[in-house]
């Protein structure tokens, strides 16, 4: 009678064991995950710039490349728009 109790123990022990390592093996394979292309417009871009008024200061922003883009889209036409803009009081000629 000891010899089947102690054979169903092992056999308790033995399957805890196997299960136990089946769930380790889960737990430590690596997730793999694609990078972003570098052409895809939803990839996040990160630019640290310098705040103004200090000299050691810096702000990292982080946007998409799409909003990186527009933003410089917008900028270029607000400088197009206001170069074409006559000056709003132009100086006096002195010819005369």
């Amino acid at each position: 009678m000891r010899c089947i109790g102690l054979v169903l123990v092992l056999l308790i022990l033995a399957v805890h064991s196997v299960a136990a390592q089946d769930k380790a093996t889960e737990k430590t394979e690596p997730m793999v995950q694609k990078a972003p292309e570098e052409n895809d417009a939803s990839r996040l871009i990160c630019k640290t710039a310098k705040e103004t008024g200090s000299r050691v200061k810096r702000n990292r922003i982080c946007k998409t490349r799409q909003e990186w883009d527009d933003m410089r889209q917008n900028t270029n036409k607000q400088l197009d728009d206001y170069s074409k803009q006559a000056p709003p009081n132009p100086l006096p000629s002195t010819s005369g």
